[in-house]
This record gives structure tokens, C-alpha cells and sequence, in this order.
């Protein structure tokens, strides 16, 4: 049964032995009590049954806060490696925990402290994976799809760190040309993003 989502990221969590399939590559098993977190966008996965797994959808904004929320260099991340299969697993250790957050991730919060509450929760499932290396290259493969995103994470990641179109450039694997040319179809410049990047982190330094 094939598995889907409009959100870029799934995490499902097994109650009994599953065995999935990503891209019609090799089939691999994963035991009851188990975590898988996914990038959907373009990926085909398959699961051999869905009646026993728990599914949280997870946001574009929530996996950015995350990244956030980590305080990491994340110029140091190993960028993910397009010919690897896009899928992290890990033993669950707080299953209740998760299916709080797969009750909350389905649902429309009406108010402020039920989105607050939904963020935890998804921050709290994502942290499973923090023991797994290629967990935070995972998250930054799945954000992708915007240059401008992956720039202002960089930034963000050490705001008072001395920035450069060079260094930043490098830290996505690109030349400073195609950099600038990435930018400019997304609308918007290095210099743009940097001085962004700085009025908000001095705004919340106000707050």
C-alpha cells in the first residue's frame, strides 16, 4: 500500500512487523515498535500494510524550527547523497509520546496553545533520530526545493559567524556563480537573504 502525504515529511511508527519499499528499490523490514521518518516529495514509498502504523505529517515550518531549535553548524552536515535511499529508522522510545503527535498532526489547531502543543510533540518525535548521523542531512534534503531556505538555515544556524557568498556556496555543494544564479530565479540575492537573516535575529534580540 503505498503511503502519501502533502506535507514533505512522514514519520510513522510500527505496531507490528512492516516491511517497505522506497523507488522500487530493495524491500527492508522494520520491527514492531519501530521509526521511520520519510521525505515524500517525488518518492514513491510502499508499505506492505497500513493498518498497522501510525503516521504524523510534518511541515515545511516545523522541520526549519527544528533545524533551528538544533543551534547547529550546519555548514559541517554532509549534504545527503541523491542516490541514497530517503529514509532514517530508529527503535521508538516513547510511542505514547507519538501517538499523541500523530492524533495532533492530523488535526487543525483553533488555538494558539493546541499549536504550540502540536510543535513539542513533533519536535519531541523528530528527536528520536538525533543519535542516527545522517539524521540532520536527512531534514536538510527534504528542504531542498529552496535555495533561499538552505541559505537562511546556513545564516541562521550562527548568525554572528562572518558570512561570505563563497563559504555559504560551498556549504551546498555549489559554485558562487550558480549560487547567484539560483538566487536571482528565486527572486531574491545573497546580500538580500543576509540582510534579512540580520534584522530578524536583531529584532528578537529587542523582543
Amino acid at each position: 500500500m503505498q503511503l502519501s502525504s502533502s506535507e514533505p515529511c512522514v514519520v510513522i511508527l510500527t505496531e507490528k512487523e512492516v516491511e517497505v519499499s522506497v523507488n522500487n528499490h530493495a524491500t527492508f523490514t522494520l520491527p514492531k515498535n519501530y521509526l521511520a521518518a520519510f521525505a515524500c516529495n517525488n518518492n514513491v514509498i510502499e508499505l506492505s500494510t497500513l493498518n498497522h502504523v501510525l503516521i504524523t505529517h510534518i511541515n515545511r515550518n516545523i522541520i526549519n524550527d527544528y533545524l533551528l531549535f538544533l543551534n547547529k553548524n550546519l555548514t559541517c552536515v554532509k549534504p545527503w547523497s541523491r542516490l541514497a535511499t530517503p529514509v532514517i529508522a530508529c527503535h521508538s522510545r516513547t510511542p505514547e509520546v507519538f501517538r499523541l503527535a500523530a492524533n495532533h498532526s492530523k488535526q487543525q489547531p483553533s488555538k494558539p496553545c493546541e499549536a504550540e502543543l502540536t510543535r513539542a510533540l513533533l519536535f519531541t518525535v523528530l528527536s528520536n533520530f538525533l543519535e542516527q548521523s545522517r539524521f540532520i542531512a536527512l531534514l536538510m534534503y527534504i528542504l531542498r526545493s529552496s535555495v533561499r531556505d538552505s541559505v537562511c538555515r546556513i545564516i541562521q544556524s550562527d548568525i554572528q559567524h562572518y558570512w561570505n557568498l563563497r563559504i555559504v556556496a560551498s556549504s551546498l555543494c555549489l559554485s558562487p556563480s550558480l549560487l547567484k544564479k539560483k538566487l536571482k530565479n528565486e527572486n531574491t540575492s545573497y546580500s538580500q537573504i543576509v540582510t534579512e537573516c540580520r534584522m530578524r535575529y536583531a529584532v528578537q534580540m529587542l523582543l
